[in-house]
């Protein structure tokens, strides 16, 4: 153990999970086995968990996690989201903050 938190360390992404070396049908299959159908309850929860605020004593990694996650999610529930959506979920859950209002002022 080096000590360093798992939310701190890199690697948490789509890759490391083995999905980099997979096509399509068999990232689709993966999916369905390992989460099977979603209910239309999973999917309200879904966009519920975009809605959150990001807590900034929490690594931004978690961020960008929940953000991931939930795309990933979406797509077996055959509920995709839109990149913009997703980015101003991101954006919005850091606003929600209110630590950063100068520098996305300046990122708006």
């Amino acid at each position: 153990d080096d000590g360093i938190p798992d939310d701190y360390k890199p690697g948490q992404g789509v890759g490391v999970r083995g999905f980099g070396t997979m096509t399509l049908s068999e990232i689709f299959e993966y999916m369905y086995n390992h989460y099977g159908v979603v209910s239309p309850l999973e999917i309200q929860k879904l966009s519920r968990q975009l809605d959150q605020p990001w807590n900034p004593n929490d690594p931004i990694e978690n961020l960008f996690k929940n953000i991931e996650d939930t795309a990933l999610f979406a797509i077996v529930a055959n509920k995709t989201f839109m990149d913009h959506s997703l980015i101003t979920s991101g954006k919005c859950a850091i606003m929600g903050t209110n630590l950063f209002r100068e520098e996305m002022r300046e990122y708006n």
